[in-house]
């Protein structure tokens, strides 16, 4: 049965998309209150739910297929390293957090009226346990990230005097702590007022700080691994080495992989989409694993691409064996028969050894990694 439309007088200023809401919430002791609200804020919490499911969403879809390539672009022989399996259990992680936020926009902790009224009474344990699970993975997400990121500008440092090393892995890990130590302390109180039925608001600077900090952390691990890929291609250059490999893309792929992360890290705190906070562990995880699978991709295509058995030469003289044995016969007679030259000798054997200790070099650099 539809309930008759009432008539009623509204003032010349009325807008009925602002129009007052009024909820009836209960005191505890038996009475009841009555809790206004307007249309507005029901629109922006709305909107609010809309977006924030659509990008932890795209998060979870971009973290799963991210990971389903990270298995089958790496080699068998390569999933074993430790790099691997971190970056794996990161993308892993954030795939699981994700998936899990995306959920909580679905539970009584986002239903219009508990939002509205501040009832927290039909809040289940399902509802805390799912809470307390994505508080839970988003410090494993922070501490598999960081340890990510202080193991790859380990690794860009290996060639660097012990002194340097030191003092740059010494600054960064200690900044990652102090970053990694405000979460777990935003993530505590949270997850205390919360089970306490409490409001949030006393703990906003801490929350604050401790995503301060995260921005910081991840600006200061870019710039280092970023500019140590860069001086050592220039290094590369000055040993006449300027061909295009792994090393460049690297480099070129840290660009991407360590500034955008960190640029989203920023954007967080300008109020153009409140929601962004949800994609900077996530772009992050997903952007690390990048500039290794682009290395190992271009790494095997090199090989490929300088392996002796498919040279022109080595083709030609395969053919000249198969088609004229006599012709090599006489070849490799006349070759024995005319004596070497000495000075030709010691050239070839210099122009030799010098390629090959520049080949060596480069490919340490390359094997960094």
């Amino acid at each position: 049965m539809e309930a008759e439309p009432i008539p009623v007088q509204v003032p010349s200023d009325f807008d009925p998309w602002r129009q007052p809401l009024n909820f009836t919430v209960s005191d505890g002791e038996g009475g009841w209150w009555i809790i206004t609200k307007n249309m507005h804020e029901l629109d922006d919490y709305r909107y609010y739910g809309f977006r924030l499911g659509i990008s932890y969403g795209a998060g979870f879809g971009a973290s799963l297929m991210l990971f389903l390539v990270l298995i089958l672009m790496t080699k068998a022989n390569k999933r074993k390293s430790f790099i691997f399996l971190l970056n794996a259990a990161c993308v892993l992680s954030n795939t699981v957090r994700c998936l899990l936020f995306s959920t909580w926009v679905t539970g009584e902790f986002y239903n219009p009226y508990t939002i509205m009224s501040q009832n927290w009474s039909r809040i289940s344990d399902a509802d805390f346990a799912t809470h307390i699970t994505i508080n839970v993975f988003g410090v494993l997400v922070n501490a598999l990230v960081f340890a990510s990121l202080s193991l790859q500008v380990w690794i860009v440092c290996i060639t660097t005097p012990p002194l340097h090393r030191t003092i740059i892995m010494g600054v960064t890990t200690t900044m990652a702590c102090v970053a990694f130590g405000y979460r777990i302390a935003a993530v505590y109180y949270n997850t205390k007022l919360t089970l306490a039925y409490e409001q949030t608001d006393s703990i906003e600077d801490l929350v604050s700080q401790s995503y301060i900090l995260q921005a910081v952390t991840i600006w200061l691990f870019s710039c280092v691994f970023t500019y140590k890929l860069g001086y050592a291609i220039v290094q590369r250059r000055r040993l006449n080495m300027p061909q295009f490999g792994p090393m460049q893309i690297v480099f070129i792929m840290s660009c991407q992989t360590m500034l955008i992360p960190a640029i989203f890290a920023t954007l967080q705190f300008f109020n153009i989409l409140p929601e962004i906070i949800a994609h900077v562990l996530t772009v992050v995880c997903i952007f690390l694993p990048l500039s290794a699978i682009w290395a190992g991709v271009v790494n095997d295509q090199d090989l490929v691409s300088r392996a002796p058995r498919w040279s022109p030469a080595v083709n030609q003289e395969r053919l000249l064996r198969h088609e004229y044995p006599d012709y090599h016969k006489q070849r490799l007679g006349s070759l024995r028969q005319e004596p070497p030259n000495e000075h030709v000798v010691r050239h070839e054997e210099q122009r030799h050894r010098e390629h090959v200790r520049n080949s060596h070099r480069a490919n340490a650099q390359e094997h960094e990694q």
